[in-house]
Parts: C-alpha cells; structure tokens; sequence
C-alpha cells in the first residue's frame, strides 16, 4: 500500500482531528475563578437564615470601603486561544496579491507565488537574505508599488507553492510525488522542522517496493539540489537491502 498523502502539522492545526471536526483547536475559555465558600466549608447558599442575611448586610455596609479594590484586582482571568481565524486570514491573503509584499517568479516560465515578507523572513534566514539583497539579478521592485520579485530556479510550481504556504502556515500535504522537491527546498532554504519532517516521510515511502521507482524520477528531476543527491543515495542503499532479502528468501 502506497503512502498517497502525509500532513505535516507544525501549528498544531491537525493535532486536534480526533476532538474538533474542523482541525483547528475551538476557542478555550479559562476562568481563574472559584465557587465561593461558606465557613463550613461548603458552597455558600444563599438560603441563609435570618439572623446570618441581617449579619452579611452588615458585613456588607462594613466592607464597603473595599468595594473599589475588587474592581481594580477582580481576581478572574479569560484565555482564548483559537488559530482557525489567524490562519484563514493568512491564507486568505496569499490567495490576494494585491495584499502581498513579495512575489517569487519560479522556473524558466515565471509562474508567480506571493507571500508576506515579515512572515517569510522570520521563518527562513536564507530567503530573509535573498530578499535584503540589492542585487538586481536576485529581486527589483516595481514602479506601480513597493513589491518585491524574487527569481527561483528548478523548482516545480507546486512543490514551490506548498512550500510557501507551509512557511506562512505551519501546515502541508505531501505525497511520493512530492515529498522530493519539498526536502529540496526545506534543506535549500533552511526550514529545519519542515526537513526532517521529510525525511521521516521518505524513510516510510521507501520502505515500499513500488514507490521507489517514482522517488527515483523526483531524484532525476532535482539532481542539482544537494538532498536530491542524498535521496538517490537512500533509495540505492534501500534497493540493495531489498535485493539482498529476496536472494535469501
């Protein structure tokens, strides 16, 4: 059985399946508060007799003059935590170039994939330099705006583009046809969670007789990056442990 797909989380976005249909963790409220307690040391109730609500109206008139420090420390806290919006708002802004500061122009046909400089820079030291560089050769901006175009040699225009959204996102699918190009660009560009995330990937995929053949083809068409070498290495020593199996079968 071919491994067809494999998601590669890193905001936590798919951790949470099994408790959320969505993939994304629901808004969490969070409240420091507690039940207040009787002397007793029960839930006070406000069933009282009357004696005890003659004495808390008294208790009451007396600590008036405290009234004003509840309100400046009320004691209660609220945590939310929800990443669904930042993320669709991020995606959402991606999809728009207009909204975009940076435009990467792939291959000899200049496919274009847009991305968030901020975003981008802080999550790769490598693409941070390349878009701080002066070099005409390496980026020029526009007369119409402040965008910034960067050109990307022997890349795929999907594999690309995946990779991109991962670096705004923390989140990618890959698959046998795939996985190749996105360590090729995890390891050019220096996205070390996304790497070895690959790598683990390509160990299972390997594992499988039939998809060797096709991670061979991806190793072919991404000879000039330094981790398709290694892959082709990792594929050679894998067929020959196979071989080596079978002969002993």
């Amino acid at each position: 059985m071919n491994f067809l797909a494999d998601r590669v989380p890193l905001l936590n976005l798919d951790d949470l399946e099994e408790e959320s249909s969505s993939g994304y963790d629901s808004p969490v409220f969070v409240s420091d508060s507690e039940p207040s307690l009787s002397a007793s040391g029960g839930e006070s109730d406000n069933s009282n007799s009357g004696s005890s609500s003659e004495n808390d109206i008294s208790s009451e008139s007396d600590d008036e003059g405290d009234d004003l420090d509840d309100l400046e420390d009320p004691g209660e806290t609220l945590h939310v935590n929800s990443t669904e919006t930042v993320v669709n708002n991020i995606k959402y802004i991606l999809s728009m170039p207009q909204l975009c500061d940076v435009t990467f122009e792939i291959g000899p046909q200049r496919f274009l994939v847009y991305g968030l400089k901020a975003v981008i820079g802080s999550r790769s030291k490598v693409l941070q330099d390349m878009m701080l560089q002066n070099s005409p050769q390496m980026h020029r901006k526009t007369k119409k705006n402040n965008n910034q175009n960067i050109l990307i040699h022997n890349y795929d225009i999907d594999v690309f583009r995946q990779f991109i959204n991962f670096v705004h996102t923390g989140s990618v699918v890959m698959d046998v046809t795939t996985v190749v190009g996105i360590t090729c660009a995890a390891e050019d560009f220096d996205v070390p969670e996304l790497s070895d995330a690959c790598w683990g990937y390509l160990k299972r995929c390997s594992a499988i007789t039939t998809n060797i053949p096709i991670l061979q083809n991806e190793t072919d068409r991404y000879s000039n990056h330094q981790a398709a070498k290694e892959i082709k290495r990792m594929l050679l020593k894998e067929a020959s442990s196979m071989k080596r199996k079978e002969t002993i079968v």
